[in-house]
């Protein structure tokens, strides 16, 4: 089927019908269908989006994939192709090798292409509504951080920063692209 969706990264509490409305802008949609575990019935952080023809999803592919929906970047692509690309995998630019929560943060550790860095993701206040994000290499590099009223957003903002500064000339994309996987932003 050409004009099904795979949506990816999706909030714990998305419904149905705010995933309906958001592919809606580009053009009709004829099914939407979230994923749930079958043991528990909580949902599985993906969905499937069926628009009525294969041009109103290759725009809406094209327009929301890597876009922000509450406060988390999704990955859409054709349904099947995600399954594709696990089989075929291509060697990974950066990947996670260990998780770990701290008392007030998660830290994340990342092997990007050889060079190993660690992230960190706290709170700014009680509240969650503010996030701090640092990035450090592992030989002893500088630390940099940014904040940001999401993680996303604040993980953006030391993306930025990092390479208008060039203290961590790293591969970017790939490292958002590993903590969405783990659902950290």
């Amino acid at each position: 089927m050409e004009n099904r969706l795979y949506v990816g990264n999706l909030a714990d509490d998305v419904s149905a019908e705010s995933l309906r409305r958001r592919f809606a802008d580009y053009g009709p949609v004829a099914d939407v269908h979230l994923a749930t575990d079958r043991s528990s019935g909580r949902l599985r952080g993906h969905a499937f989006v069926t628009m009525a023809n294969a041009a109103d999803a290759q725009g809406a592919m094209a327009a929301l994939n890597g876009s922000l929906f509450d406060d988390r970047r999704l990955r859409v692509s054709m349904a099947g192709e995600e399954r594709d690309r696990t089989r075929a995998k291509a060697p990974e630019r950066a990947r996670i090798t260990s998780q770990f929560r701290e008392r007030l943060n998660m830290t994340y550790e990342l092997d990007c292409g050889g060079v190993s860095m660690t992230i960190k993701m706290f709170p700014e206040d009680a509240h969650e509504e503010s996030w701090r994000v640092e990035a450090a290499m592992k030989a002893g590099g500088a630390v940099i951080s940014a904040s940001g009223r999401t993680r996303a957003v604040a993980l953006e903002e030391l993306t930025r920063s990092s390479q208008a500064s060039g203290l961590l000339g790293l591969d970017w994309a790939a490292i958002i692209e590993a903590l969405a996987a783990v659902r950290a932003i």
